[in-house]
C-alpha cells in the first residue's frame, strides 16, 4: 500500500515540478517547448501558485526590475515578509503575511478566490500566455476557483480516508512546506544587497533546482539552473529526460554548462 510519506512526497514533487517546468522555465522564460497535451496538465499542477497569466507576468516584471523599486517583491527594498508573502496580499503587515504563509490548505482556499482578482498590473508582460485560449480560460475567476478547490480538497480527502487524522495533518503540513519553499525563492534567495539573487544550497535541493538563483538571474532563459559542482538541479533532470524522449524541443542552456 502507498505509504503516507510517499503520498506527501509525490504531492510535493507534483506541485514543485508543475511550477518549475510549467510556470517558470516553460511559460515565463520559454526555455523549451512542450506539446500542448503535456504542457497543459503540467501547468494545471501549478495552479495554487496563481493563474498562468498572472504568474508569468509578475515573474517577467521581477526579472526586468529585480531588486529595484519596481520589483513586485524585493526583500532588499521592502523587507523579508513583503517578499515572502505580503506582496500577494498587497499588505506590509508582518503578522498578516506570517499567518498567510502558515495557512497551508486554508491559503489555497483563500487564493482560489483572491488570485484571479489581484496582482494583474503586469499581465501585459504575458500576452503570449494570454494568447492561449486554455490559459485564458483557466485564469478566469470561476474555472480557477473550481480547479484550485480540487487541488486542496482531493488530496486532503484521500489522505483522511486512507490514513485518517495522521493523513490530514501530514497533507496540511506538506502544503505549508510547499508554499514556503516556493516563497523563499523571492525572499531568502534575494537577501544579498550587493547583487540581489544568491545561490542557496538548501533551497537548491528543496525547491528542486530553483534555489540556484544567482545562476538563474544571470541566464534567465536557461533551462538548467544548477551550473557548478554540487548544484544538482532536479528540474533540469526532468527536462533532460523530456528532451531525450523527443517531448521537449528547443531546449536552451547557458553557455557555462554542457547541455
Amino acid at each position: 500500500m502507498l505509504s503516507l510519506a510517499l503520498f506527501c512526497a509525490l504531492l510535493y514533487l507534483a506541485a514543485g515540478l508543475g511550477v518549475n517546468i510549467g510556470y517558470h522555465r516553460g511559460l515565463s522564460h520559454r526555455s523549451f517547448r512542450l506539446p500542448a497535451w503535456l504542457e497543459r496538465p503540467i501547468v494545471l499542477l501549478a495552479l495554487p501558485a496563481g493563474t498562468p497569466i498572472q504568474w508569468a507576468g509578475n515573474h517577467r516584471a521581477h526579472h526586468r526590475w529585480a531588486d529595484t523599486d519596481r520589483d513586485p517583491h524585493s526583500p532588499i527594498l521592502d523587507g523579508f515578509w513583503w517578499a515572502h508573502a505580503g506582496w500577494y496580499l498587497g499588505s506590509r503587515r508582518r503578522l498578516l503575511a506570517a499567518l498567510y504563509a502558515a495557512g497551508g490548505p486554508l491559503r489555497t482556499l483563500f487564493d482560489s478566490w483572491h488570485r484571479p482578482r489581484s496582482n494583474h498590473q503586469y499581465d501585459h508582460f504575458a500576452e503570449d500566455v494570454a494568447a492561449d485560449r486554455f490559459y485564458r480560460w483557466i485564469s478566469r475567476p470561476w474555472p480557477y476557483f473550481l480547479a484550485s478547490m480540487l487541488h486542496v480538497c482531493v488530496p486532503l480527502a484521500i489522505a483522511s480516508l486512507v490514513w485518517h487524522t495522521a493523513g490530514f495533518v501530514a497533507v496540511w503540513l506538506t502544503y505549508i512546506l510547499m508554499y514556503n519553499v516556493g516563497d523563499a525563492i523571492d525572499s531568502v534567495a534575494h537577501q544579498a544587497p550587493a547583487h540581489g539573487a544568491v545561490n542557496h544550497a538548501l533551497l537548491g535541493w528543496l525547491a528542486l533546482g530553483e534555489g540556484w538563483h544567482a545562476n538563474h538571474h544571470r541566464h534567465p532563459w536557461s533551462a538548467r539552473h544548477g551550473f557548478g559542482r554540487g548544484q544538482f538541479d532536479w528540474t533540469w533532470q526532468i527536462v533532460r529526460l523530456l528532451r531525450a524522449l523527443g517531448l521537449a524541443k528547443g531546449v536552451r542552456v547557458a553557455p557555462e554548462v554542457e547541455s
